[in-house]
């Protein structure tokens, strides 16, 4: 069996550059060449590592990344805050499950994300398709292209979060 060949910054550009919204920094990505390592999601448990760009707060409300009490939802958690999700994301996420229904066979695709700690996985783009599995209970084999960049939030905005869990200073703003 012959191994595919890693995908480059340079692929990983061109598929998802138009599709990212989150503050992931492409200048230091492509001249640092940071590695992406394939990943495949077969499993609730799986799902259970990866963590959207969604934030929430003690009052069970959506909340911004760099909000103080922001704590960033992952997969396993929107069956529980579904209701809490804004109007238009829950629509996006409903359009999905429903087409998701009508395929009996295994749903595959290949989704963005950036290394946490722990074997965890920071979602950059596919947030609503992946939801949709988590509350589905849809046979997959999602393949992840994770980055593997430095643990800065100058690389990912979104870091703030985790940064501040390992009591980072600089993540206090």
């Amino acid at each position: 069996m012959t191994e595919r060949p890693l995908p480059t910054p340079e692929e990983f550009r061109e598929q998802f550059v138009d599709c990212i919204r989150v503050g992931f920094n492409w200048d230091r990505f492509l001249v640092e060449r940071w590695p992406i390592e394939p990943v495949v999601l077969a499993s609730e448990s799986d799902l259970a590592r990866c963590f959207t760009p969604w934030y929430v707060g003690k009052g069970a409300e959506e909340l911004a990344y760099d909000h103080p009490h922001a704590v960033p939802m992952s997969l396993a958690d929107v069956p529980k805050a579904f209701t809490i999700l804004n109007d238009e994301r829950k629509a996006a996420i409903q359009e999905k499950i429903d087409l998701l229904r009508g395929d009996s066979s295994p749903v595959r695709f290949i989704a963005p994300t950036y290394a946490l700690p722990d074997n965890r996985y920071f979602v950059l783009d596919r947030n609503h398709r992946l939801s949709a599995l988590a509350l589905s209970g849809t046979r997959f084999e999602v393949e992840l292209w994770n980055v593997q960049g430095p643990f800065e939030e100058a690389c990912l905005l979104d870091l703030n979060f985790w940064l501040k869990d390992l009591g980072n200073e600089s993540a206090d703003k």
